[in-house]
């Protein structure tokens, strides 16, 4: 389980502080203007040896692919956050699926931890058993107690983490809810807002890390790389394209010009 407490991933705490202070964030931005709050900004992207990233873009009239060097975003002005460059009807009408697919994606995220949480617990258990009973089959009578002990550890983890996730998946459906709804009013506001709670709720993975993004892993059994990928935990977002996609204050962005919306 030392997977799933990898580095970068949020504390209980942050996550429910991420939460309020998300949703207050619904209450200060009512009267904000989107105008003001938000404007395009293109953006030219380094990786880390400092060479400019191409991107392949797709002329909607001709259908041409060709690369590209300078991206359009959303920036959230006062963040500096980027956001995916889509009109505001079409984040409008996404928020509006979010909200109506919400109540499913709750459900379906406890279910899965009801599921996973005596599986994992369970394999735990065999995994330690077998482990232990060839160590005392060869007198390693202290190995074995160590082994014991530590399967022991793993199943009290596996069934806090299973519960814990269980428990808070309600609150944070109604928080990415209520963001939703707002979104469909106030689209930009809207989907920052259900990004951040979203992201709370992954306890702080990146969306690169979704499972979805997972690369082939060769050599591996199925049931190896069914138990890696439970272990390591990989969020699944349902508004993945939500969430922010870089930062004007990184310095390996560079804007070239901004434009109001």
């Amino acid at each position: 389980m030392a997977a799933v407490a990898s580095v970068g991933r949020l504390s209980t705490y942050s996550q429910f502080e991420q939460l309020f202070s998300s949703i207050g964030t619904i209450l200060t931005t009512l009267c904000d203007r989107t105008e003001t709050a938000f404007q395009r900004a293109h953006v030219m992207k380094r990786d880390a040896q400092g060479n400019i990233k191409l991107y392949d873009s797709k002329d909607p009239a001709t259908g041409e692919v060709r690369k590209v060097g300078v991206l359009t975003y959303i920036e959230d002005v006062k963040s500096g956050e980027l956001f995916l460059d889509e009109p505001a009807y079409i984040v409008s009408v996404k928020c509006a699926l979010i909200a109506l697919g919400m109540p499913f994606y709750t459900l379906g995220k406890m279910s899965w931890h009801i599921f996973k949480t005596p599986f994992e617990i369970g394999a735990i258990a065999l995994e330690t058993l077998y482990k232990t009973g060839e160590q005392l089959a060869l007198g390693k009578l202290y190995e074995g107690a160590v082994s014991m002990r530590s399967g022991i550890t793993q199943a009290a983890e596996a069934f806090g983490t299973g519960l814990y996730e269980i428990v808070k998946a309600p609150f944070f459906g109604l928080g990415c809810e209520l963001a939703a709804l707002y979104g469909v009013v106030k689209p930009f506001h809207g989907r920052k807002i259900e990004a951040m709670i979203e992201k709370a709720w992954q306890n702080g993975a990146s969306y690169k890390e979704d499972f979805r993004n997972v690369p082939a892993r060769p050599g591996e059994t199925c049931w190896q790389a069914f138990r890696k990928d439970m272990q390591d935990a990989h969020p699944f977002y349902l508004a993945h394209c939500f969430q922010v996609r870089g930062n004007v204050h990184d310095p390996r962005i560079t804007v070239i010009r901004r434009d109001q919306l």
